[in-house]
């Protein structure tokens, strides 16, 4: 065989390759998270240089709040829209005013509610007005954002989803920009730049979607059965939220905001690390759902082709981590001094967060979200209680040792449930 040959029969393969629905968008997603990579990394760099260790810690507090009730102020009506449309098209319209209904109506009771409550959760934090105005960022705003994004990602539009990222990263890049302006910065200045940032996101995703896909058009009488059903999924969902931000917030309710802002720049390196796995695993979720109608079997045949590339790239991110540690003070400022430590104790996450979140679609897409949030809930609980242990003792460490315990512990009860529904299926189909 020729060497010309060799190369269009290489060419012809690749070609073919790259026409595949999933590794096409999987490379959207890819460069979309690269693009967003670059913002969020110039983002991040700005407010914590510009806000200080403490004032940063208070702001990781208050999201990290709101990321625990997040799934609440939408009930799982992106995961429903995607859900539904993925069988049966005609229903987007429907789907996509119920959600936006739900979100409007949940999202802002719950603000109003935390608002209330947050001066007992957050005594070291006295600006109100800052937590009011990152509460409705975090819950309404971006609650609008990320289901818009899941309208486009439920018609299979991920090139569409993908650029409404990069919106979104790149209106907080302005707003952290601005913010260098002030003579004085300051946590509640930075609270409204965020929240007109994350407003602007929101209103452009909803035109967005209106435009390309249609008009909302609410059903109200199928919001209940559709509230119903998502309710799960916010369960799974808030619980995952749990694990990986209820450190945080009891971090700033039960520590000092400076630990809080030092474990919280660690931790946000940690999920920069992990955006290129998340990627692939964000263009592969409507996947699940389509394999998911061949029982779990066919969801669990995704996971084995998605397994080695995020098991190579998670033992590399590992290694990276622990070498690149030394240079945070070089970035982030002399302020950070601690965190060297804290991204090697939390350099394993990123395969262990990726591990979880595979064999979590993998009982979604087959049906067992009940499953999944039970695990979920289960082991959240046991966070909290290690957190609430470990915290006034070990202060971050204490953090870190939790999240590794209770996170391994998830992707071991996450396997078991897997092997044991994929067994079941095995049998039924003998008998």
């Amino acid at each position: 065989m020729s060497a010309l040959t060799r190369f269009k029969n290489l060419s012809r393969k690749l070609k073919n390759i790259s026409q595949k629905s999933l590794v096409k968008n999987s490379l959207w997603e890819l460069l979309a998270k690269a693009i967003n990579v670059a913002c969020q990394a110039a983002y991040f760099t700005i407010i914590v240089r510009v806000l200080g260790a403490e004032n940063y810690g208070a702001f990781v507090g208050i999201t990290a709040l709101a990321a625990l009730i997040f799934p609440f102020a939408n009930l799982g009506s992106g995961d429903i829209l995607i859900q539904q449309v993925a069988r049966d098209k005609k229903v987007f319209a429907s789907y996509w005013g119920n959600a936006l209904t739900i979100i409007l109506v949940t999202s802002l009771l719950l603000t109003l509610i935390t608002y209330f409550f947050s001066p007992l959760i957050f005594p070291n934090i006295t600006n109100l007005p800052a937590i009011l105005s990152i509460l409705l960022a975090d819950l309404t705003g971006l609650a609008m954002f990320i289901v818009s994004a899941k309208a486009f990602m439920s018609q299979n539009f991920l090139r569409n989803s993908s650029l409404l990222q990069i919106i979104s990263t790149v209106t907080k890049l302005l707003a952290a920009i601005l913010l260098t302006t002030f003579e004085q910065p300051s946590l509640l200045k930075w609270s409204y730049l965020y929240l007109l940032s994350t407003l602007i996101t929101a209103v452009i995703s909803f035109i967005w979607v209106s435009k390309t896909l249609g008009f909302p058009k609410a059903a109200p009488q199928t919001i209940p059965t559709m509230v119903n059903e998502g309710i799960y999924f916010a369960i799974g969902e808030s619980a995952y939220n749990v694990n990986s931000d209820i450190d945080k917030t009891m971090l700033a309710s039960m520590a000092t905001l400076e630990a809080t802002g030092i474990y919280g720049a660690a931790y946000r390196l940690i999920q920069v690390s992990s955006i290129p796995i998340y990627a692939v695993l964000s263009a592969s979720y409507l996947k699940f759902f389509q394999e998911g109608t061949k029982g779990i079997e066919g969801c669990l045949n995704l996971t084995k082709r998605l397994l080695p590339f995020i098991a190579i790239y998670g033992v590399c991110s590992l290694v990276g981590l622990i070498f690149f540690a030394p240079w945070v003070t070089y970035i982030l400022g002399d302020e950070y001094q601690n965190a060297i430590a804290t991204v090697r104790w939390l350099a394993p996450m990123p395969i262990i967060g990726s591990i979880q979140l595979l064999l979590a679609d993998t009982l979604t897409g087959a049906g067992f979200q009940k499953t999944r949030s039970a695990i979920q809930v289960t082991t959240a609980l046991g966070n909290v209680g290690l957190n609430f242990w470990l915290i006034p003792l070990y202060s971050w460490k204490g953090a870190v040792w939790a999240t590794l315990s209770s996170d391994s512990f998830r992707v071991i009860c996450l396997a078991v449930a897997v092997a044991w529904f994929y067994i079941q299926q095995k049998n039924s189909e003998k008998n």
